[in-house]
């Protein structure tokens, strides 16, 4: 039995030159350039730095899984423009339950295929998690397949500077719209699991604070699973932050270290904030009680803090802080 369907309603980064990245068509994704060597999953070095799954090889390049950067913004990009391109012949319908646990794949060989064109990377294989879902998902928020294809594949990738203790990595789209980050795989487990939930909740509360998930993916290469979300970016390089807090609702061992502070530009956190900004004390426990999402009782909490562990950032806690500090600028 299909579920209820409805009419759609609806970070920061410098861009740089990215030979790997497609542009917005599928058709045009086969004119890369060769990339240099250090753009080659796996090549040169083994990482000197790492935290997590994050590293850095010896030629200064971040690597996930032992994949370089680029070569993983390059896989991304050739991925979704296959996939959002392959969708788009699809009719659209209603939601069925059984559209939430599809996993669809398609292998990327090095050579090109009749699906795939040819590319310079390793061969991987590129998964799409609910498609049909997802696809709805960014119907409601107002997002048309071709303004998604060409936010995320049009333009260069931006890699985000700091990965937080995660060590998950950041990506954020030229126009600023969308962030894609890494994401462990009990958390894309979990997030999956929590679409049907969510279908219902975007349904019954349209003004949600809950994070807008876009889609769910995963990079298959030389037997490592990477998996990534999309969701949509709050801090634009447009805006400038001239002080940061990482809010998690908690306070405990929730203070910046000393090291922290030494920083030109120091992420502080809880207890700072409380101890900076006593003024908003009561609406900030307010705000970490309903999972630093809500504000009102539209969503269910468990729901709401459950999903803010997915995004690995208080992305709206972060929005109501820096609105805050430049009324007082």
């Amino acid at each position: 039995m299909a579920l209820a369907s409805s009419q759609p309603s609806l970070a920061v980064g410098f861009s740089s030159f990215d030979p790997g990245a497609p542009s917005c068509t599928a058709s045009s994704a086969s004119g890369i350039k060769r990339p240099m060597a250090s753009e080659v999953p796996y090549a040169s070095g083994v990482p000197i730095k790492k935290t997590g799954h994050r590293g850095v090889d010896s030629s200064g390049e971040t690597t996930y899984k032992k994949t370089t950067s680029s070569a993983l913004k390059g896989a991304i990009q050739l991925g979704i423009t296959y996939t959002v391109g392959s969708l788009s012949t699809k009719p659209e319908r209603d939601v069925l339950m059984q559209d939430f646990y599809v996993v669809e794949s398609i292998f990327f060989p090095s050579e090109g295929s009749n699906l795939t064109p040819a590319h310079h990377y390793n061969d991987f294989r590129f998964k799409t998690y609910a498609p049909v879902a997802f696809r709805y998902f960014r119907e409601l928020f107002g997002i048309p397949p071709d303004d998604y294809l060409c936010s995320l594949c049009s333009e260069p990738l931006t890699e985000l500077g700091s990965s937080g203790a995660s060590g998950s990595l950041f990506y954020v789209s030229s126009d600023d719209e969308f962030i894609i980050k890494t994401v462990q795989h009990k958390e894309a487990e979990f997030l999956q699991k929590l679409l049907p939930g969510y279908y219902l909740n975007l349904n019954q509360n349209p003004q949600t604070l809950l994070p807008k998930f876009y889609g769910l993916y995963c990079v298959q290469a030389a037997g490592k699973n990477i998996r990534i979300v999309v969701m949509n970016n709050l801090l634009p390089r447009s805006v400038k932050m001239h002080i940061k807090y990482d809010l998690k609702g908690s306070t405990y061992k929730r203070r910046a270290s000393q090291k922290e502070r030494e920083k030109p530009l120091p992420t502080f956190k809880d207890l700072d904030f409380l101890q900076d900004i006593p003024d908003v004390e009561m609406g900030f426990h307010h705000v970490g009680q309903a999972g630093l999402e809500l504000l009102t009782s539209g969503d269910p909490p468990s729901l709401a803090s459950q999903s803010a562990e997915i995004t690995g950032v208080s992305h709206h806690a972060r929005l109501i802080l820096s609105s805050y500090c430049f009324q007082r600028s």
